[in-house]
């Protein structure tokens, strides 16, 4: 029993770090680049609601506009003017490209800067923008 089992050597390596996962950003952190950049944070939103609002909308003051009468719809049928359906409306849009694209159309008067007015419709910038609309590239 003199002879002893000799044990096999093994390199010992240092841990391997672990891949940083693509994090998405919480719910907290979003709230506070949205208010940082004044854009105000819907109630009981989730996160892709906030991380659309937050790659769409400026920190601006929105927009209460109305149509002009008289213009056509066919011709817009891909363009943000298109969801502006009623002439006799007003409609809110937030600061943002679609606002933009919408009032350099020059079918819209802007009635006033600011919050929302107490009759006016809201648009917000749909979630499917870049597909519908070619991301502004009209």
């Amino acid at each position: 029993m003199a002879e002893k089992s000799a044990k096999k050597a093994t390199k010992k390596t240092a841990p391997k770090p672990k891949k940083a996962a693509a994090k998405s950003p919480s719910k907290a952190s979003l709230v506070k680049k949205l208010k940082d950049a004044d854009i105000p944070v819907p109630e009981g939103a989730d996160v892709k609601d906030l991380e659309h609002r937050l790659k769409y909308w400026s920190g601006e003051a929105g927009y209460n506009v109305a149509l002009y009468r008289g213009w056509c719809d066919v011709k817009y049928k891909d363009h943000p003017l298109s969801l502006l359906k009623e002439r006799r409306a007003m409609y809110w849009l937030p600061a943002s490209e679609m606002a933009d694209m919408i009032i350099r159309t020059k079918l819209v008067k802007v009635m006033k800067r600011g919050l929302p007015l107490n009759n006016a419709v809201v648009i917000d910038v749909p979630i499917d923008y870049e597909a519908r609309f070619n991301g502004g590239n009209n």
